[in-house]
C-alpha cells in the first residue's frame, strides 16, 4: 500500500519541463549557425578557417540529433531542412539561405515538439541587471561590449551582446538556452542554479542591450496607438522570432514594436484576458490551417491549447460579466474539437472557426472594458473556494466521522496527515507556478481527471464496504473485532491517500483561477480576493464542525447506511468530473446530447460521462436493494 500511495503521489505531480534537454540542445546549436554562419563566410568565401570548421561540424551533429528525435508527424521535415543545411553550410552557401533555414527548424522543434518558449511571470529586468552585474560583466563587460577584465586573452572572446548584427539574429529564447545550456568548449558555463525567471531575465536583458532608445521610443509609440493587433507579436513570436525576420515581415514598425517588448516584456504579461485570448485565437487558427494541412491530429491538439491554455482562464471574470457568453464559447470550442473528430469539410470547419473567433473578441472587448471591481472580486473568491473545496471537506469529513463514530480516533492522524500533505504540495504548487515553472492546462487537467477517477473507484469500494455491515447483528461485537481488523495500517495508509487526492486535486484548479482573478482584479480591489477567501474559508469550517457534530449522533447502523449512500454519491460526482476533465484534456471522446448542467453533482451534457454515472448509479441501487448476506432472521 505505501509503493501504491507513492506511486499515486508521483503520478500527481504536475510535469514541469516540456522539452528534453536534447531538444535544447538542439535549439541551440540551431540558433548558433543561424547567428555566426555569416561571420565565418562571406560572398561564398571563408574569412574564418576556425569558425568554418565549427559550421561544418554543427550542421553535421543538426542533423544527426535531428533522426534520432521521437517520432513527430513533422520529424520528416526538420530531417529534410536539417539536410539542406548541411549542403548550404558545405557549398559555402549565402548566410540569408542558412537564417531562413535554421529559422525554420527551430519554428518546426518548437511546435512539434511542444516546447516552452516563454516565462511563467514577467521577468523582473531590475533584478537581471543585478545579476548581470555578478555573472556577466566580467567577461560581457558592464555594457555587453564584450570588454571585460576576464575577457583579456579569452578564446573565443565572450559574445558581443552590442553588436547590432548579431543581434538581429538571436532570439531571446536562444539566449535563454544558451545561459541555461552554456556553451562546450568555450568559458560560458550553464547557470542550472539560476530559476527560470531569473535566465529569462537575463536572456531579455542582453537580447535588448544593442537596442537604441530612439528605436524603443518608436517601439512605444506604434504599441500605444495599435498594441499587437497590427504586428502580432505575442510572447511566443517575442522569444522565437529574429528582430530580421520581424523586420522583414513588418517593416521598420515591427522592428522597433519588437525592441520597445524586448525591454519591457511586462507589458505583455500584464495584458491578463487579453493575452490569454489572444494565445485562443491564434490556437484556433492554426489548429484551421493544421486541419487544411490533413494533419488531424495535430488539429485537435491545438484545438484543445486553445480551450486550456487560452479561453479556460479568462472563464471566471467573463462569467462575473456575461455567463451567456461564456457558456456560449464553451460549447462552440466542444463542438469544434468533435467537428474534427467526424472529419468534416475543410470549409465547414472554417465556418466554426469565423465564429468562435468572433465570439472571442467579443470576450476580449468586455472584458477589456469592465475590470472586476472589489466587489465581484470578494464574490469570485468566496465562490471559487466554497465550488472547489467543498467535495474535498465533504469526503474528508465523512470520513473523519466514521473514524470518530466507530471508537477508531487515533487513526485520524493518518486522515489529517493526506490533507497536510495535499496542503503542503499545494502550497508549493502555488508558488513554483508563479515564480518557477508554467504549469500547462493539459497537464492540470489530466492530474484532476486521473485524480477523480482514482477518488471515485475507492469512495464506491468504500461504500460498497460500509453497506455490506448495516446488516450485522452483534454490533458491539462488530466494532471491538472487524473494524479494528479492517482498519490495519496498510488501510490507513489507504485513507491517507484517499484524502490526499481529494484535497490536492481541488487545489490544483483553485491555484489557477485565483492567480487568473488576480490579474482580472482592478489594482484597488484586490485585498477583497484575500476577504472572499477568508469567509470561504470560515465557511468551510463551520460545515465541517456541523457534519461531525451531527452525523456522530446518528445510530451506529443509521449512520453506516446514511454513510455508504453518501459515499456512493461522491463516487458518481467524481467519475462525472473525472471523465470532464479527461475529455477537456482531449483524451476522451466527447460527444453531446440535450441534457442540463449540473457542475455540483458533476453532471455534464455528454454521452460518455452520463454512461459512466449510469453504470455505477444502477450497480449502487443493486447492490442496495440485494439482502444483506449478514442479516439473520429473527424472531
Amino acid at each position: 500500500m505505501k509503493i501504491y500511495i507513492l506511486l499515486l503521489c508521483t503520478l500527481l505531480l504536475p510535469v514541469t519541463a516540456n522539452a528534453s534537454t536534447d531538444i535544447q540542445q538542439l535549439l541551440q546549436l540551431v540558433d548558433y549557425i543561424g547567428v555566426d554562419y555569416s561571420g565565418a563566410v562571406n560572398d561564398g568565401e571563408i574569412t574564418h578557417a576556425g569558425e568554418y570548421d565549427e559550421m561544418r561540424d554543427f550542421s553535421k551533429a543538426i542533423f544527426e540529433q535531428s533522426q534520432s528525435l521521437a517520432a513527430s508527424a513533422r520529424k520528416a521535415e526538420i530531417v529534410e531542412l536539417s539536410r539542406q543545411l548541411i549542403i548550404q553550410v558545405n557549398t559555402k552557401g549565402e548566410a540569408a539561405d542558412i537564417n531562413r533555414i535554421s529559422a525554420a527548424i527551430r519554428t518546426i522543434l518548437i511546435s512539434a515538439y511542444d516546447v516552452a518558449v516563454i516565462p511563467a511571470r514577467g521577468p523582473d529586468l531590475q533584478r537581471a541587471e543585478q545579476l548581470y552585474a555578478n555573472l556577466c560583466s566580467s567577461c560581457h563587460g558592464d555594457s555587453g561590449m564584450g570588454n571585460g577584465p576576464a575577457a583579456i586573452n579569452m578564446d573565443p572572446p565572450p559574445a558581443v551582446f552590442t553588436d547590432y548584427n548579431r543581434y538581429r539574429e538571436r532570439t531571446v529564447y536562444g539566449l535563454f538556452n544558451t545561459i541555461t545550456q552554456g556553451v562546450t568548449g568555450t568559458q560560458m558555463k550553464a547557470y542550472p542554479q539560476l530559476s527560470d525567471i531569473d535566465r529569462w531575465g537575463l536572456a531579455f536583458l542582453t537580447g535588448s542591450m544593442a537596442q537604441t532608445d530612439e528605436l524603443e521610443k518608436r517601439g512605444a509609440a506604434v504599441y500605444a496607438r495599435d498594441g499587437i493587433s497590427n504586428i502580432p507579436l505575442d510572447l511566443a513570436k517575442l522569444t522565437t522570432t529574429t528582430p530580421a525576420q520581424i523586420e522583414a515581415g513588418y517593416g521598420t514598425k515591427g522592428l522597433a514594436l519588437m525592441a520597445y517588448l524586448r525591454s519591457r516584456p511586462d507589458v505583455l504579461f500584464s495584458r491578463g484576458n487579453a493575452a490569454s485570448l489572444e494565445f485562443a485565437k491564434e490556437k484556433m487558427s492554426e489548429s484551421l490551417d493544421a486541419y487544411r494541412e490533413n494533419k488531424t491530429k495535430l488539429a485537435y491538439k491545438l484545438a484543445v491549447q486553445a480551450y486550456l491554455e487560452g479561453f479556460e482562464l479568462t472563464e471566471n471574470g467573463l462569467n462575473a460579466i456575461d455567463p451567456g457568453l461564456r457558456a456560449s464559447i464553451e460549447g462552440s470550442m466542444t463542438a469544434y474539437r468533435n467537428l474534427i473528430r467526424d472529419s468534416v469539410p475543410a470549409t465547414e470547419l472554417e465556418a466554426e472557426t469565423l465564429r468562435i473567433q468572433m465570439l472571442l473578441q467579443t470576450a476580449e472587448d468586455k472584458l477589456n472594458r469592465i475590470h472586476l471591481s472589489g466587489g465581484a472580486a470578494f464574490a469570485s473568491a468566496m465562490v471559487i473556494l466554497l465550488r472547489e473545496g467543498l467535495e474535498a471537506l465533504l469526503v474528508i469529513a465523512a470520513l473523519a466521522a466514521f473514524l470518530i463514530k466507530t471508537g477508531r480516533r487515533d487513526a485520524l492522524r493518518w486522515l489529517y496527515g493526506g490533507v497536510f500533505v495535499a496542503l503542503s504540495l499545494g502550497a508549493v504548487t502555488w508558488w513554483a507556478s508563479t515564480y518557477v515553472i508554467d504549469i500547462s492546462g493539459m497537464q492540470r487537467e489530466m492530474t484532476e481527471g486521473i485524480a477523480a477517477l482514482l477518488a471515485a473507484a475507492v469512495l464506491f469500494y468504500v461504500g460498497f464496504w460500509l453497506h455490506s455491515k448495516t446488516g450485522a447483528i452483534q454490533w458491539k461485537e462488530f466494532i471491538e473485532h472487524s473494524i479494528q481488523k479492517a482498519l490495519n495500517k496498510s488501510t490507513l495508509w489507504g485513507l491517507s491517500g484517499l484524502a490526499f487526492i481529494a484535497v490536492y486535486r481541488e487545489i490544483l484548479e483553485t491555484v489557477l483561477f485565483y492567480q487568473a482573478l488576480w490579474i482580472q482584479t482592478e489594482n484597488s480591489g484586490q485585498h477583497m480576493i484575500f476577504t472572499g477567501f477568508l469567509v470561504a474559508s470560515a465557511i468551510l469550517v463551520v460545515v465541517a464542525w456541523i457534519i461531525l457534530r451531527y452525523s456522530t449522533r446518528l445510530p451506529l447502523r443509521q449512520f453506516f447506511a446514511v454513510t455508504s449512500i453518501f459515499m456512493f454519491l461522491m463516487a458518481i460526482v467524481f467519475a462525472g468530473k473525472g471523465i470532464a476533465a479527461l475529455q477537456e484534456a482531449g483524451k476522451l471522446a466527447l460527444d453531446p446530447v440535450s441534457f442540463p448542467t449540473i457542475d455540483l453533482l458533476g453532471i455534464y451534457p455528454n454521452i460518455q460521462g452520463l454512461l459512466v454515472q449510469l453504470a455505477l448509479l444502477t450497480i449502487a441501487i443493486l447492490m442496495w436493494l440485494r439482502p444483506n448476506e449478514n442479516k439473520v432472521q429473527t424472531s
